[in-house]
């Protein structure tokens, strides 16, 4: 690093004296800079130098499609399908952590453009030709929507939208134009920001500029060593790699048993029910109980569900209704963010009161897992309100943290027999700390958003935070949601991709989303899928094991994985799940074909098929309707499960495939599945390794115990080819068996015209 000493500009430079990022010249440092939105000034801001072959990521989730956000004016605020996390990757091997949790923009949008509110319509005349970047905002209703003489730029619709929205279009020199910007009924403001080699931020409040600088240059590399600065991303149980099934609601004890039931008849694979809202009923909004006049016995029930392997989350929210014994005990306390029903949960005696409501209404029956919804807190709250760390704009980013904060804290505080699964619709950097997994909100049933959401997920990825999910076929849905058949294409193509998003979740508004609700071909497919994530969860769980050791992604953007292939740079609709399986979602209505991107430096084989194809080159791949694209990378060791309806601690014979053309390596972890024992050890890890020019498979020495651990795994080994192995066939033969019992043991797997 080096610093300028009569302007303070701060360079970093690489070990062999490049330079990585740097400020400019005068050290791009300003403090009250005039705002064009709602305060009058804007307390801190720094600006970085960005070259024009700079590619840039991460910031969090949001919904406007765009991937290299390079250049693109946004506000980090928190909102319902918005979530803003201050931490930018860089295709140059760095990222930086903005440590300020006011509301922040980034590469502010200072021009202001006047919109007539009758019509909707404005005009504004550029400067110099290039790509001009848009900020529209309005009250978080029905859309937000920008044409640029004539061009789309912005286009969310939704119930509900983020407080604002971006986006940019090329524009010629010193010409006219005539844009149409349309928001809620509260209406709206736009801003624009000219082309500009910069990245800045700035934020609303501040005492001073504070920032992190991370090197990798590999941007895994990067995004461990923010984990290990911002605390590392604990394991979920085992059943929370499983299938979660949610929707808007369940109404009674018996509706949950005999849905629980009916998925143990059909043999459909699953491991949690979701408990939506309003199960409090008499006793008023977030009681923090259920009501006996629906639940008549809350423990039994729970006591039910666990006896076939079935786990419970519930809905919490932060905020309880005025006429709820809670909000009587919580306002007593002081415990309330000042004129509102909200809790205060930066005041840590407020967390440990929340947690103790929760404890002694709900956890002590045996709920395992907290849904805490609207945690921004939603429609901004904090604004203009006092709270115990200060005002409400300084702290107002960072509430999703502390409501985790309170949860993880006070179950840890309970027991350490299990293990903490929170899903939050919002995040802050840090929160992977607190057990947290996210979603992107209350989003509409249509393409157009199936698709946006896959560079939502790794947008947020790469913000640092691993686990995350949508509400897989989408929250508000067709009133013909049962018979459609457009809906259900559209339904099998987001239950494709949701089975490779980290957490594995079906959710929707006034729906009885369970499979079997749509129809026995939709069933069909959907539970095919259901079974291959149950068969990966040996991959999974051993993958979700390299998130909290070693600071891994579970969904990984191609620039993150492969950041030395500029294929890969601007690819936002294709991710390996963990480190084998590239996945290609299909988003497309009517599609049976898709166009992808096979990373240079690998053979890729067909997981469909068998057929080996060369990297660095895009392709065709076919797609029809019950197939997603998926790509095994060359060298890969991939151990499978058999078909099994929950996610048990233990397992039978394991499947080892192998994807030959390269050396490779995978470690298999296992555990009790729940409990914090691994903390102190409890754990065991079987490295795996493939020698292709051998053509050998070793598998190492077991290294660890648990209780209730197998001492001898069968492992039966599968090379994958054109004809053998591929796909979800049922297998009846193996290229090899290994009996093992702890100890290194090497087997030879030729290809079969070798034997």
């Amino acid at each position: 690093m080096s610093v300028d000493i009569t302007s303070g500009a701060v360079s970093f430079l690489s070990k062999h004296g490049e330079t990585v990022l740097a400020e400019p010249k005068d050290g791009g440092k300003a403090f009250n800079v005039p705002s064009v939105f709602e305060t009058k000034t804007w307390d801190v801001q720094q600006t970085f130098l960005s070259p024009s072959d700079e590619a840039l990521y991460g910031l969090g989730q949001h919904q406007e499609g765009i991937f290299d956000i390079r250049g693109v004016p946004i506000r980090l605020h928190q909102a319902n399908t918005n979530i803003s996390i201050p931490l930018l990757l860089s295709s140059k091997g760095y990222g930086i952590l903005w440590n300020n949790a006011s509301l922040t923009d980034f590469n502010p949008a200072d021009q202001s453009i006047i919109i007539n509110p009758s019509t909707g319509k404005g005009r504004f005349t550029t400067g110099a030709k290039g790509s001009y970047g848009f900020v529209l905002t309005s009250d978080n209703r029905n859309q937000l929507t920008l044409q640029v003489g004539g061009q789309q730029v912005i286009d969310i619709n939704n119930i509900w939208t983020p407080t604002s929205a971006s986006g940019t279009a090329a524009l010629e020199p010193n010409k006219e134009y005539e844009v149409s910007a349309r928001g809620g009924p509260g209406g709206v403001q736009l801003a624009m920001r000219a082309p500009q080699d910069t990245t800045t931020f700035r934020s609303e409040v501040g005492q001073a500029i504070d920032y992190y600088f991370f090197y990798g240059p590999d941007l895994n590399r990067v995004i461990s060593e923010y984990r290990a600065f911002t605390g590392e991303a604990l394991l979920f149980p085992k059943w929370a790699y499983g299938y979660w099934q949610c929707r808007e609601r369940y109404h009674s004890q018996q509706e949950i048993l005999d849905t629980a039931a009916e998925f143990r008849k059909r043999k459909i694979p699953v491991d949690a029910l979701v408990q939506d809202w309003q199960y409090w009923g008499k006793y008023g909004w977030n009681a923090m109980r259920f009501d006996e006049d629906h639940y008549s016995q809350p423990k039994q029930m729970l006591d039910k569900l666990h006896a076939d392997d079935l786990h419970m989350m519930i809905s919490v929210w932060s905020r309880f209704g005025e006429d709820s014994d809670v909000y009587k005990r919580m306002a007593a306390g002081s415990f309330l963010v000042p004129g509102t029903p909200w809790t205060d949960f930066f005041n840590p005696d407020a967390q440990k009161a929340f947690w103790a409501e929760l404890k002694n209404g709900l956890f002590q029956d045996g709920i395992d897992a907290w849904w805490m919804d609207a945690s921004e807190p939603e429609f901004d709250v904090l604004k203009g309100k006092q709270t115990f760390l200060g005002s409400g704009e300084s702290v107002r980013n960072a509430y999703p943290l502390y409501v985790t904060k309170a949860i993880y804290e006070g179950q840890r505080a309970t027991t350490d027999r299990k293990r903490v699964v929170i899903l939050t619709r919002s995040a802050f950097a840090g929160q992977q700390r607190n057990a947290a997994a996210s979603w992107s909100g209350d989003i509409t049933a249509n393409w157009i958003t199936l698709r946006r959401q896959i560079s939502a997920g790794l947008s947020f990825s790469m913000s640092g935070l691993p686990y995350w999910t949508t509400d897989v076929g989408g929250f508000f849905r067709p009133e013909d949601q049962y018979t459609s058949d457009a809906y259900h294409e559209l339904l099998i193509r987001w239950f494709e991709y949701g089975t490779f998003c980290p957490i594995f979740r079906v959710h929707g508004y006034k729906s009885n989303a369970e499979l079997w609700n749509y129809g026995p071909q939709v069933e069909q497919v959907l539970t095919q899928y259901d079974q291959l994530r149950y068969r990966l969860l040996p991959y999974i769980y051993s993958a979700a094991w390299g998130v909290t050791r070693n600071g891994e992604t579970l969904m990984r953007a191609l620039p993150l994985e492969f950041s030395s292939d500029p294929g890969a740079r601007a690819v936002s609709d294709q991710f390996l799940f963990g480190p084998a399986l590239m996945i290609n979602p299909v988003t497309t209505e009517g599609a049976t074909q898709r166009r992808l991107y096979l990373p240079a430096g690998h053979d890729w084989i067909d997981f469909w098929t068998g057929k080996r194809v060369s990297g660095g080159q895009t392709i065709t791949a076919d797609a029809p309707l019950d197939r997603i694209p998926m790509y095994a990378k060359a060298g890969s060791v991939i151990p499978v499960g058999p078909v099994a309806e929950s996610a048990p601690a233990k397992t039978g014979p394991i499947d080892v495939l192998i994807y030959a053309g390269a050396d490779g390596d995978f470690t298999l972890y296992e555990d009790e599945g729940d409990n914090y024992d691994y903390e102190h050890g409890a754990y065991s890890v079987i490295p795996m390794h493939w020698r292709d020019k051998a053509e050998t498979l070793t598998v190492g020495d077991r290294r660890g115990s648990f209780p209730g651990m197998l001492e001898h795994r069968t492992f039966r080994v599968v090379r994958v080819t054109e004809t053998h192995g591929a796909g979800l066939i049922a297998r009846s033969g193996f290229d090899a068996s290994i009996e093992f019992n702890g100890k290194a043991i090497s087997v030879h797997v030729p290809l079969p015209t070798k034997r």
